[in-house]
């Protein structure tokens, strides 16, 4: 089976996910178990493999962001795993706790397909970066860390961008590796707040 193409979705599909997104968060809070979507609601487009990563603010600050590069179940599961991952399993922050509630973000990003930059150098990913803001995965001797597009909204500089990455890794911000492997993707995303 193929993994969704992140380009396909449209508003109404990425309006459904942000509501599974809602729904996986708002489970936790009620008194009944916390139910998996009802696949047979959903259209085969967002059955199909997809990767995703739901993030989560909190008065525009970071609360949660998990998320995988690699499409291993539905769409729409996928995202329903990552948003309950993300407010109660984040290791960075306290699980979600009611009282944010009011002032709790929600966004969806659906992943492309990681595709590999061949860069020699980071001058040379700093130069690719200049003219496309895309999400970068950098990994080197079994340390990996990625940054979503949107994260050119707080860092629009590409060096402080992969300084920041680097940083996100445990490296420090000058290691730089030849066998750095840079991979690159972009999103389809939607956000929206989070309501009772």
């Amino acid at each position: 089976m193929s993994a969704i193409s992140f380009q396909n979705l449209n508003k109404g599909e990425l309006t459904q996910l942000l509501d599974v997104a809602r729904d996986a968060i708002r489970g936790h809070f009620s008194d009944d178990l916390p139910q998996p979507p009802q696949l047979d609601l959903y259209s085969k487009k967002l059955l199909q493999p997809g990767a995703c990563f739901v993030t989560l603010t909190v008065n525009g600050q970071l609360q949660g962001c998990l998320g995988t590069t690699v499409a291993h179940s539905p769409l729409v599961m996928e995202v329903h795993n990552k948003a309950r991952a993300s407010a109660y399993q984040d290791r960075r922050f306290m699980p979600l706790v009611e009282e944010q509630l009011d002032d709790l973000m929600v966004e969806v990003s659906v992943l492309s397909q990681p595709e590999d930059l061949a860069v020699d150098s980071e001058q040379a990913l700093v130069d690719y970066l200049d003219n496309n803001k895309v999400g970068v995965i950098l990994s080197d001797n079994h340390r990996q860390a990625l940054f979503l597009p949107q994260v050119w909204e707080q860092l629009p500089n590409p060096k402080d961008f992969i300084r920041q990455l680097k940083l996100k890794a445990g490296w420090n911000s000058v290691y730089w590796s030849p066998s750095m492997k840079v991979q690159v993707f972009k999103v389809n995303s939607i956000s929206g707040k989070y309501y009772y």
